[in-house]
C-alpha cells in the first residue's frame, strides 16, 4: 500500500513540476512584453469603469429604442443631416460595452500574470516535496517487504 501511495505522489508530483516549469518558461518569455502594457490597461480600465462612462452607456441603452423615431422627425424640425448620426446610437452603445468587457478582461489578466511567477514557484516546490515524500514511501515499503526465500 505504501508503495502504491509513494508511486502516485512520486508521478503526481513529476507533473506538477513539469507543468509548472514549462508555464514559467513560457511565462518567462512573455512576462516583460506583458507588463509593459499594464499602464495602458489600467487607465482604460479605469475611463471605462468610471461613472460618467457607464452613464453614457446607459444613456446609449436608454436612446436606442426610440432611435427610429427621432431620426424619422429630424428632417421635419430641420435637422435631418444628423440623421445617420442619431441611427448609430445602437451601434455606438454596443461597442461602448464592448470595450467595457475587454477592458476588464485585460485588467484582470494582467493581474493574474503579476502574481503568477509565485503561485508557478509554490507549485514548484510542492511538486518537489510531493515527489521527496513519494521517494521515501517507496524506498520504506521495499525494505519493508517479506524477502521470499528461494529454494
Amino acid at each position: 500500500m505504501a508503495s502504491t501511495t509513494g508511486g502516485f505522489l512520486l508521478g503526481f508530483g513529476l507533473c506538477l513540476l513539469l507543468a509548472s516549469l514549462g508555464a514559467s518558461t513560457v511565462l518567462g518569455q512573455y512576462y516583460s512584453q506583458i507588463m509593459e502594457w499594464r499602464g495602458e490597461v489600467e487607465q482604460i480600465y479605469h475611463i471605462t469603469h468610471s461613472p460618467d462612462y457607464c452613464s453614457a452607456i446607459d444613456a446609449l441603452d436608454a436612446l436606442s429604442p426610440y432611435v427610429t423615431r427621432i431620426a424619422d422627425a429630424l428632417p421635419w424640425i430641420g435637422l435631418g443631416r444628423l440623421t445617420d448620426y442619431i441611427r448609430r446610437i445602437p451601434r455606438a452603445a454596443t461597442f461602448m460595452r464592448q470595450v467595457y468587457d475587454l477592458s476588464e478582461s485585460a485588467y484582470y489578466a494582467i493581474r493574474a500574470v503579476e502574481v503568477a511567477p509565485t503561485y508557478l514557484q509554490y507549485i514548484m516546490f510542492l511538486g518537489s516535496f510531493l515527489i521527496i515524500i513519494g521517494i521515501i514511501l517507496i524506498v520504506r515499503a521495499r525494505r519493508r517487504a517479506p524477502k521470499v526465500k528461494e529454494q
